[in-house]
């Protein structure tokens, strides 16, 4: 088992990939703000070791953590509000350098970085690692940034990196403000939801199933690089809507095409993991009815909790 360090471990993504490790045993350190929630991390919350990331003390307090692994998936400025605001996201280039430095001062083997489809900018289809990189806000752009400045400096000091191009996902933790708890929402609140025809089809994957990709990383000494992760079924979203839509009240109304698509909508949104199953071979993904459906039931706790 490895001694592992978590950035972002409070966020819907960090949380989850934490979860798992512990239950992996593997010894987990995680930073936290002052202010902070640790509402995600009740599973965990007493199992791992905190460090208050507020001030400078708390590089040094990894430091002498030594962490073998460093996970990196904090992030600020996800939202959809924030992600064109260039003082928001540049923060990001910050934070990731004092954590590479961390990870230099350590000795740790592993940097695990999560990165974005958002790199790949308008695409339509099942795109490989290779597909042009053409990001079309701050946040991409500034994900690439961070990119290269993982691969140029784990590669200067010989430590293992490994950039994680996420596409869609799904579960527990998710903003509330995203597809899956708006409709829950709009169901439990309302009698009706305007909707575009719902035809884009997307490779959704459950987001424990991050923490199962990245522990094959830990455990397997695979090549450094790029890795897109990606679920491998597509769903259109229309019949992802009208699953939920069953689960919860099948009389709800469901206005496909009342609105219409965004601009340069993409139709089609999957990334090709094969250069990760090559490298480092499947992993074991949630059958992803069931894992929708405990999602859904989550959503609905919390929004009858807020009622």
């Amino acid at each position: 088992m490895a001694k592992v360090f978590i950035t972002g471990v409070t966020g819907f993504l960090g949380s989850n990939i934490a979860n798992y490790l512990v239950e992996q045993g593997h010894t987990i350190a995680a930073t936290y703000r002052d202010g902070s929630s640790r509402h995600l991390c009740k599973n965990f919350e007493g199992r791992i070791i905190w460090i208050l990331q507020d001030g400078n003390s708390w590089m040094e307090k990894v430091i002498d953590f030594e962490p073998e692994i460093i996970i990196h998936s904090a992030w600020i400025g996800v939202g959809h509000l924030e992600r064109n605001v260039w003082e928001i996201q540049s923060a990001n280039i910050i934070f990731t350098e004092q954590v590479l430095s961390v990870a230099q001062r350590s000795m740790t083997k592993k940097v695990i970085s999560l990165g974005s489809q958002a790199e790949y900018g308008v695409f339509d289809g099942c795109i490989t690692e290779e597909h042009v990189l053409n990001p079309t806000e701050a946040y991409g752009c500034v994900k690439l940034v961070c990119a290269e400045l993982v691969k140029q400096f784990c590669n200067h000091n010989k430590i293992d990196w490994f950039w994680l191009r996420l596409f869609s996902f799904f579960g527990i933790g998710e903003s509330e403000k995203w597809l899956i708890p708006t409709l829950v929402n709009k169901l439990l609140t309302t009698d009706h939801m305007d909707l575009t025809p719902g035809e884009q089809k997307y490779a959704y994957l459950y987001v424990e199933d991050l923490g199962r990709g990245i522990n094959q990383i830990i455990n397997v000494n695979g090549s450094s690089g790029v890795y897109n992760i990606s679920g491998k079924n597509l769903v259109s979203l229309k019949s992802l809507v009208e699953f939920i839509r069953d689960q919860i009240n099948p009389l709800f109304q469901l206005n496909f095409s009342k609105l219409s698509y965004r601009e340069n909508q993409p139709m089609h949104m999957q990334g090709n993991v094969s250069k990760f199953v090559n490298e480092f071979g499947e992993f074991e993904v949630s059958d992803f009815n069931e894992s929708l459906i405990l999602t859904v039931n989550h959503i609905k706790e919390q929004v009858k909790k807020h009622q």
